[in-house]
């Protein structure tokens, strides 16, 4: 399929960046979930040192369903903002969260499946594929396709974008490293200077993973929407 729009590397990234500074509600939804995990997380401590197994098993498929539900609201709303809905709606969000996430989840576990087996044949496949999958997260989303065909149709849509969607997701991933290690940095200065080390691990490193996340899913939808001819609001 020949590209109907063309994609810029830098235009992507600037209004993506653009988005996050714009888009803090989002963030803070992200960041709402993020901290819901670490309380689940705590909530199974007691029966995982007692039964690891299932608790463990049990404890991942929860975190699992509620990353997918609280993604799923994330792409939802930053989607009403940018298409300049006359009032976004948090329940409307909320309820397409709902209804969603499963097909989400889903769909994460096959990504997860093709990109990791194409990683076993030089590790380049497993990069061709998830880029050429990226968009899969919107198309179960905001347009509600099943997982295998938001797969297949995010391999149609890219065609022709893939150079430009490598760079940008490249680069947010180069930059999510070097947060992480400039956190790092951080939290080791906080430490030396006394400050419990609960803040950084419950505050500070899910703050960065948040951010992390929000900046990529933005550019997610941003993408989706170019390509598939949508106009967002100036990012």
């Amino acid at each position: 399929m020949a590209p109907t729009v063309v994609l810029s590397a830098g235009e992507l990234l600037q209004d993506s960046f653009s988005l996050l500074s714009r888009n803090l509600s989002g963030v803070g939804l992200l960041l709402a979930g993020s901290l819901a995990g670490s309380v689940l997380s705590a909530a199974f401590l007691p029966s995982f040192l007692q039964d690891p197994a299932p608790s463990g098993f049990l404890l991942g498929l929860v975190s699992a369903c509620l990353s997918s539900f609280v993604t799923a609201v994330f792409l939802s709303w930053t989607a009403q903002n940018l298409l300049q809905q006359p009032e976004p709606s948090l329940l409307s969000a909320l309820q397409v969260g709902l209804v969603r996430f499963v097909s989400l989840f889903l769909m994460s576990i096959l990504f997860g499946i093709a990109v990791a087996a194409g990683m076993l044949c030089f590790i380049l496949p497993g990069l061709y594929l998830a880029v050429r999958m990226s968009l899969a997260p919107a198309l179960v989303v905001l347009d509600g396709r099943g997982p295998l065909e938001a797969l297949n149709h995010s391999y149609q849509l890219t065609e022709g974008h893939r150079l430009t969607l490598f760079v940008v997701f490249a680069v947010m991933i180069l930059l999510q490293l070097v947060l992480a290690l400039a956190g790092q940095l951080v939290l080791g200065l906080v430490s030396s200077l006394g400050a419990p080390s609960w803040l950084g691990m419950e505050l500070f490193l899910p703050l960065w993973q948040v951010l992390g996340s929000a900046l990529l899913y933005g550019a997610v939808v941003l993408a989706w929407m170019r390509i598939t001819g949508r106009v967002p609001a100036q990012a």
